[in-house]
């Protein structure tokens, strides 16, 4: 693997993340939605960021290689009182990087800091289900599967199925499938 930097960030230039995002979302039709349609110009990516930042146990983390942002993790807390201890994923690779271990680098360290963030307990994510190698990478990291979405997905007149996955990062919590008759039995008030 090639000398890399792990930074947050706000120590990148928004140019050069706006561009691995761009990069990002040009070479794989993976995301649920266009770049275009999240942040239809860099001021709109810009505030979506300062807004980010703002959030209460929000990470978001770029591998940088050279000088330039090659793979991103955000990991978004859930705003409403009642789902804070929740949040989502989200993570990209630059083309250029794809096949070098970035994407499992920068999901570790992200996980990582969820790890020891004390109002972080669940890591929620969505993924094509014909995205294999994605949903290994996940798992091997630890989330579970929780559903399929049927026809999540359409991209022109093709439908995709998602899948919603999940990861307790809380020592000792369980994260069994909700489909297990003895999790569904015990589920209720704490």
């Amino acid at each position: 693997m090639k000398p890399y930097q792990i930074k947050e960030f706000v120590d990148c230039r928004i140019d050069e993340l706006h561009a691995l995002f761009r990069d990002v979302y040009a070479s794989s039709n993976m995301m649920s939605e266009t770049l275009a349609e999240k942040y239809p110009d860099i001021a709109s990516f810009a505030r979506d960021l300062a807004t980010l930042r703002q959030l209460p146990g929000a990470i978001a983390l770029a591998v940088v290689i050279a000088h330039r942002p090659g793979a991103y993790v955000i990991i978004r807390p859930r705003r409403p009182s009642r789902l804070q201890h929740t949040a989502d994923l989200n993570m990209g690779v630059a083309r250029r990087e794809r096949g070098q271990g970035l994407g499992r680098l920068i999901l570790q360290v992200g996980l990582d800091r969820a790890r020891v963030e004390p109002r972080l307990e669940i890591v929620y994510l969505m993924v094509r289900a014909d995205n294999t190698p994605a949903i290994g990478l996940y798992e091997q990291a630890g989330f579970t599967p929780l559903c399929v979405l049927h026809r999540d997905i359409r991209i022109n007149e093709t439908y995709f199925d998602g899948v919603l996955m999940r990861l307790c990062v809380v020592p000792g919590m369980a994260s069994s499938s909700p489909m297990d008759p003895v999790a569904r039995a015990t589920s209720g008030p704490a």
